[in-house]
């Protein structure tokens, strides 16, 4: 996964939950500004910590998996 895809995952689950940039902001504690560099794929470097907050927030966690590897059906049928 790319920071831009990254990025675009954190504004799907963030509007799913019918949360606005400034919502967000307020729980997690990252700027507005950077939440939004984030979700359009405009910060080269995000720090891992950010993320984590944003991802719990969102309720999500991290999963590594080998590159290249074919998604499983069950990552299909979520649409990751």
């Amino acid at each position: 996964m790319t920071l831009e895809e990254l990025g675009k995952e954190i504004q799907r689950l963030r509007k799913q939950k019918k949360w606005s940039q400034s919502d967000l902001e307020a729980y997690s504690g990252i700027t507005k500004r950077t939440l939004s560099k984030i979700e359009n794929g405009f910060i080269d470097e995000v720090g891992i910590k950010k993320v984590e907050i944003l991802l719990t927030l969102l309720g999500v966690e991290f999963a590594l998996r080998p590159k290249d590897r074919p998604r499983t059906l069950e990552e299909l049928q979520d649409g990751r």
